[in-house]
């Protein structure tokens, strides 16, 4: 049971199936595992006709569920984005494919192999459906290739699945009218060519291919059992269909199979930690980020149908591709691919442009004596990049500035980064630029030191690890984290000018001291060339910190950090079925259609390092792009809608 569970979960972890689909998908096999049982028991009887009407009936099915993920899928996105994203828009469909289709057609196959009739109609019929996908696939590039948007490895790229594609398909139509070694041979070489290395390198990335070709090697093995006249074959034909259909009624069927069997008993695994006070972005407020910056309306949203939370906003309008972070709301990455307009301007008015851009979009930027502003020319487009500088008017390395490109009047590229902005007017950041300074204060106070000049060079946000880090760095090359809501030191690394004369054991119990650890509950243990500072025992569903000190005697360079205690975490025993339930609890309130759901097990800390069990259910709406997700107490079934 342990097996079918993992295998599940594996399933479940890298192939989001549509509730459409798996209903389909069971009823169906369910049916035909019930047929093949049927026929076994009727003996002698002649079930030529029937098979083909079951046959055609299977795939009447499968062709509705085609058609409920593909009404899915061009409500959420382009179709042609299949070859430009490498995303392909089709993934959910190419997945019913592959567990629908294919696994389903399969079955149908081997529970009629002693049917013979009209078999071929069924071969052109399937094949040409499997075809579908890597047609749209080759029909993306030529799309792609008259916008000029394609590279020499793309070429490459299509000339290899154009080759593998017809010469699968001509050697498998060779082998089904004549039996010939010298073309069967190329044929299975193709098949288990292509199998391994999408196995190696990127099954699921190209699914449109190794689908069908996955599918004619299956199918071609399926044929030449079928013609042959061996007798020991023909007696093991009906044994063979029976256990067949057996074990499908056992694996597959929609009331309980051996997959509930297996999940009721095994503990699920922990996959999330969730600080509760993290304030996601909301996609409404992504678009309108998106907006402000381009002056466009129309946006599509691309969400990896694998990322559980909207880690990233790839939002695409006519001129525009915009990446927004999904916490912060931080500008990735803003990129126009059409052509320029307007006329070329001054640099001092391109200088003035960006910095009305970022007013635009709500941000509060520090006065123009704490920023470098440089501004370069490099064929026809001017480069405005702005850094936070120190008081003596020295500047933070190049990589860390804000980029906006301009050519003639449009922005074609953006780049934004958390540094020009004051602390206290950032999102959700709960201390100031004053309490900032309190604290370097009595850090370098601590350590026997003036506080250097200093500024913010980034701010980043999680939901993970932790919610908000400002990191700081000094004009002496110290290297400083905050907490963004508590102001805590949560990491110091560098050299310090008096180390000869430092006692830095003693350091480190200052330090200790000054966070208010009651060392005598804590054990210090050397870890290579670091000291770790550990609780004794754990306070129970509590998140654990580890102190680590690194420094030598006899040189200046001197860490601290407070990391969370990976290896001092509560143990959870949740069931995975369980999880069920959680959807249960959730699925009596929403006022929409669900698409497709997933579960993850989840610590949920609160702000006081309280921690919770919860279900993270991720549901996508039927014929919408982004995801909702919902935590449910494992206890109490009270959920919560991070998205809402």
């Amino acid at each position: 049971m342990e097996i079918i569970s993992r295998f599940v979960l594996h399933i479940e972890n890298y192939f989001l199936l549509s509730h459409f689909s798996k209903f389909i998908i069971q009823w169906t096999l369910t049916a035909l595992a019930v047929y093949g049982i049927v026929t076994f028991f009727l003996g002698k009887w002649n079930g030529e006709k029937a098979a083909i009407y079951v046959g055609f009936i299977v795939r009447f099915v499968l062709l509705i569920g085609l058609s409920i993920e593909m009404l899915h899928q061009v409500s959420i996105t382009e179709i042609t984005t299949v070859f430009y994203d490498r995303q392909p828009s089709l993934r959910q469909f190419l997945h019913f494919l592959f567990f629908g289709y294919i696994i389903v057609v399969g079955f149908y196959y081997m529970i009629t192999l002693k049917q013979k009739m009209n078999k071929g109609v069924f071969y052109t019929f399937d094949i040409a459906v499997l075809t579908l996908p890597p047609l749209q696939l080759l029909t993306s590039f030529f799309v792609y290739a008259i916008k000029g948007e394609v590279v020499l490895i793309d070429i490459v790229g299509f000339t290899i699945i154009l080759s593998i594609i017809v010469a699968s398909l001509y050697l498998f139509f060779l082998n089904y009218w004549e039996f010939r070694w010298k073309t069967l041979i190329p044929f299975y070489a193709i098949v288990a060519t292509c199998s391994l290395m999408f196995y190696l390198f990127g099954f699921i990335d190209m699914m449109e291919v190794s689908n069908l070709i996955i599918f004619l090697g299956l199918l071609m093995t399926y044929h030449l059992i079928n013609r042959s006249s061996l007798q020991v074959l023909e007696r093991l034909k009906q044994p063979f269909i029976v256990t067949m259909a057996i074990l499908f009624l056992v694996l597959s069927n929609p009331l309980y199979n051996a997959a509930d069997v297996a999940l009721a008993s095994t503990d699920a695994e922990l996959r999330l930690r969730y600080f509760e006070t993290t304030n996601l972005i909301q996609i409404e407020e992504a678009k309108a980020l998106a907006m402000k910056i381009t002056n466009e309306e129309q946006f599509s949203f691309r969400q990896p149908e694998t990322q559980d939370f909207h880690n990233r906003y790839w939002l695409r309008s006519k001129n525009y591709l915009v990446d927004i972070d999904g916490v912060s709301g931080e500008v990735m990455n803003v990129h126009r691919h059409t052509e320029p307009d307007g006329e070329m301007l001054s640099a001092q008015e391109y200088v003035v442009r960006s910095k009305q851009l970022l007013e635009r979009m709500g941000r509060t930027l520090l006065d123009d004596d704490q920023i470098h502003t440089t501004v370069t020319e490099e064929e026809n487009r001017v480069h405005v990049e702005m850094v936070p500088k120190y008081d003596d008017g020295s500047i933070l390395d190049v990589w860390m500035t804000t980029t906006f490109t301009w050519e003639k009047e449009s922005l074609v590229q953006f780049h934004e980064r958390l540094n020009l902005y004051p602390v206290e007017t950032l999102k959700d950041v709960l201390i100031t630029s004053a309490e900032v300074e309190l604290v370097l204060q009595e850090w370098y106070e601590l350590l026997g030191e003036e506080i250097p000049q200093y500024v913010v060079d980034n701010v980043v946000y999680g939901y993970s690890n932790r919610t908000i880090d400002i990191n700081i760095s000094t004009i002496n090359h110290h290297t400083i984290q905050l907490d963004g809501r508590t102001g805590e030191i949560l990491y110091f690394g560098g050299d310090l000018a008096d180390y000869e004369n430092i006692d830095f054991n003693e350091l480190e119990y200052k330090v200790l001291a000054w966070k208010e650890v009651q060392i005598d509950d804590w054990k210090r243990e050397p870890i290579s060339n670091f000291w770790e500072w550990r609780e004794q025992e754990q306070e129970g569903m509590k998140l654990a910190f580890v102190h680590q000190f690194g420094y030598t005697d006899g040189e200046p360079l001197f860490t601290y950090s407070k990391n969370i205690d990976y290896f001092n975490q509560p143990n959870t025993s949740v069931k995975v079925a369980s999880r069920q339930q959680a959807y249960d609890a959730v699925a009596t309130s929403i006022d929409y259609t669900p698409y497709a759901t997933r579960a993850r097990l989840t610590h949920v800390i609160d702000e006081n390092d309280q921690i919770r069990v919860a279900w993270l259910l991720v549901i996508q709406p039927y014929k919408k792009a982004e995801h909702r997700l919902y935590l449910v107490d494992i206890e109490t079934k009270e959920w919560v809608s991070l998205y809402e």
